[in-house]
């Protein structure tokens, strides 16, 4: 006896990402952790601003630190520190850093 299967898809993917919310929230804790240990501390502002949000079933790894950016990926002037990147980085699918568009 043969059975059909049909997934559809946006609801799979919208079930995934609210039974997992918990736990991505819990991996994207660790990566703040490990982060803030990474982050190099002049006032520290960088360490201090690295944090976790979630907006329903999303979880973001932030910097509120105005000047993240900079620190974070580096100028033509300064080295990139990279502590979030990297920290992100090692726990999955890393999306980085999307500059909003100018409307």
């Amino acid at each position: 006896m043969a059975a059909r299967i049909r997934v559809f898809r946006e609801a799979a993917v919208r079930e995934a990402r609210r039974i997992s919310t918990d736990d991505r929230v819990k991996i994207a804790e660790e990566a703040a952790s490990e982060a803030r240990a990474m982050a190099p501390v002049l006032d520290g502002d960088y360490r201090d601003g690295i944090d976790v949000r979630v907006d329903g079933d999303r979880v973001f790894l932030v910097d509120d630190d105005e000047e993240a950016i900079f620190k974070e990926y580096g100028t033509s002037t300064t080295p990139a520190h990279a502590a979030v990147t990297d920290a992100a980085r090692s726990r999955g699918k890393y999306s980085g850093w999307k500059p909003r568009s100018r409307r």
